[in-house]
């Protein structure tokens, strides 16, 4: 009997074992890739008509902390530009150097507000970015692309979650171990 409960304690520890180095192995390959990435250097933007807009305006209707006039949601919640806690929305593409590179002219009003673009266009095309804020967001953009490629904290932040996670389930472990014998008032034999 002793030694049958000896076992099934060895298996337990054993199982919750192995899930933990299977939820941390995704972890240590995220954070070595992270650190092996290196930052691109920043290419010099070509000279270019000075933008009319403000930086600051352009910041805030970029994190959302000031709304846009038609109600249209804030970038930071698709897009990433190396602002920010947690450096924005991952299902939309990096922002920080679309000033300098050939993709400029998709910071144009006609393009952005367009019912084609797949995700943007059912949004934008109704709720429409005013000439106003989109030279706010230009010369944020402008300001941002000066700024070299901040690596992902993408590594650090799955590293906390799953920690999180972890830790939360051994609590409910410890809290519910002896919960279906207790309901059964010691009746209850181990499956």
């Amino acid at each position: 009997m002793i030694l049958r409960d000896g076992e099934k304690g060895f298996k337990k520890i054993l199982r919750f074992t192995l899930a933990v180095i299977l939820l941390l192995m995704p972890m240590t390959v995220a954070a070595q890739t992270a650190e092996t990435q290196q930052a691109q250097p920043v290419q010099e933007a070509p000279a270019a008509p000075a933008e009319q807009g403000d930086y600051k305006t352009g910041k805030a209707l970029f994190t959302g902390e000031k709304s846009f006039a038609n109600g249209g949601p804030p970038c930071i919640s698709c897009h990433s530009a190396g602002v920010g806690a947690l450096d924005g929305g991952v299902l939309g593409p990096n922002l920080s150097q679309i000033y300098a590179g050939p993709k400029r002219a998709l910071l144009m009003i006609g393009w952005v507000n367009s019912a084609g673009i797949p995700v943007m266009g059912p949004i934008f095309s109704a709720k429409n970015i005013t000439e106003a804020e989109m030279g706010h967001l230009r010369v944020f953009f402008s300001e941002t692309a000066k700024q070299p490629v901040a690596a992902s904290k993408t590594g650090s932040f799955l590293g906390a979650g799953a920690a999180g996670f972890v830790g939360i389930m051994i609590f409910f472990s410890i809290v519910w171990s002896g919960r279906y014998r207790k309901r059964n008032q010691g009746t209850a034999h181990d499956a």
